[in-house]
């Protein structure tokens, strides 16, 4: 490991072996004064009677103006000496902050490799997943006409497709270690500068670059650091969109690694059980396909357990009725559930017809017919609900 990334560790290795000598986490006390810790414009974060540090004002102004222009490189330098010589400072969040920002910008391709170098990768990020309400993205939809076409479009991206647009960003970054870097950057945050987030001014950019290096990481491969990264995004009980996409790509994450219980209980989580409307998130939909999905590719087989079949016929009715109260669902999701059930049922439809023929096989006539006419019950079902399902958007 080369010696900036040392010392960018040192911060985070010295809270982790605090932690093992003195027992809990300690946690960032902020500048010195009196009452609780609050934001000052120009000056950070401060409390009553605290008199700001003129080194730490200078300094601070220093690595603005690099950032201002572009000099990542110097950023992620000067600030590493900055937290290890102000880790309590009114600053100190925001270099950290700023740090991660020159991190995601520091490892990019070049600008015919990847998403264009024009606009900071964590804005992009912003434009495709901010929720449609957030004023944010309102203004920028009001800017112009230009600007309102190209982020429609952006937006109009399933999900896989602004995975490709961005993975060449997300394994330069990767490949050069600014990722995983900001990734510590960002446990550091969540481990040692959590009361500092409780502050407005941090509490948001804190989640949302968390959320941003989780979905890098996610698309560079590293699916093992997504979901412990999410965990820690979860601690800091971050606003209904950011949770929502959270749980999303921690899902998708623990599917890649084989994990198909745990990824179904989470999908199923970020559909039901985290307290999410549609108007928080999109991925609502989302999670209840991907959950149905899920659920039958933990079965090790119909001829061994027909339970997930069972459990994933249960959800597919609940996605009728949610269909029918939520009629803005995507028509290509809608259309991958009408074929996840046609699937699940032809499914459960062959197994009555293997147990069909081999009752006939043995002479037990009775027990074959039963089981043809399930089969064939299950074919009426199946048909008539796709027929519903069809007409339902």
């Amino acid at each position: 490991m080369n010696l900036n990334a040392t010392k960018t560790l040192l911060p985070l290795l010295t809270v982790l072996l605090g932690a093992c000598a003195q027992g809990p986490v300690p946690r960032y006390e902020g500048p010195s004064g009196q009452g609780r810790l609050v934001y000052e414009p120009g000056v950070g974060i401060t409390r009553a009677g605290n008199q700001p540090s003129t080194d730490e004002q200078s300094t601070y102004a220093l690595i603005q103006t690099a950032f201002d222009e572009r000099r990542y490189d110097a950023v992620i330098n000067q600030s590493t000496l900055f937290i290890l010589q102000f880790p309590e400072g009114s600053r100190a969040v925001e270099v950290l902050l700023m740090r991660i920002h020159a991190r995601l910008e520091a490892g990019r391709p070049a600008a015919d490799a990847g998403l264009p170098r024009t606009i900071p990768i964590s804005q992009w990020m912003f434009l495709y997943l901010a929720p449609a309400h957030d004023t944010r993205l309102q203004a920028l939809l009001n800017r112009d006409e230009t600007w309102r076409t190209y982020i429609n479009e952006l937006r109009a991206l399933t999900v896989d497709e602004f995975f490709e647009r961005v993975r060449p960003d997300a394994n330069a970054l990767y490949d050069s270690d600014q990722l995983s870097l900001a990734r510590y950057d960002c446990g550091t945050l969540v481990t040692y500068y959590l009361p500092a987030l409780e502050l407005r001014e941090f509490r948001r950019q804190a989640a949302e670059l968390t959320r941003d290096v989780a979905w890098l990481l996610y698309m560079a491969g590293a699916t093992d650091e997504v979901i412990g990264m999410t965990e820690d995004l979860g601690a800091m009980n971050p606003e209904p969109a950011i949770k929502a996409d959270a749980l999303f790509i921690q899902a998708h994450a623990q599917r890649l690694n084989g994990a198909h219980t745990l990824s179904a209980n989470t999908f199923g989580f970020l559909f039901a059980g985290a307290g999410l409307r549609d108007t928080d998130t999109r991925w609502r939909p989302y999670a209840l396909m991907w959950q149905i999905r899920e659920v039958v590719e933990s079965s090790k087989g119909p001829g061994y357990d027909l339970v997930p079949y069972e459990i994933a016929m249960e959800l597919l009715g609940e996605y009728e009725l949610y269909a029918i109260e939520n009629p803005n669902i995507p028509s290509r999701i809608h259309e991958q559930i009408v074929l996840l059930l046609e699937e699940v049922y032809d499914i459960m439809i062959a197994r009555d017809l293997n147990a069909a023929d081999t009752y006939s096989r043995l002479g037990e006539s009775d027990a074959s017919d039963y089981y043809v006419a399930r089969a064939e019950e299950r074919r009426t079902d199946r048909d008539k609900r796709v027929a519903e399902l069809r007409r339902t958007p």
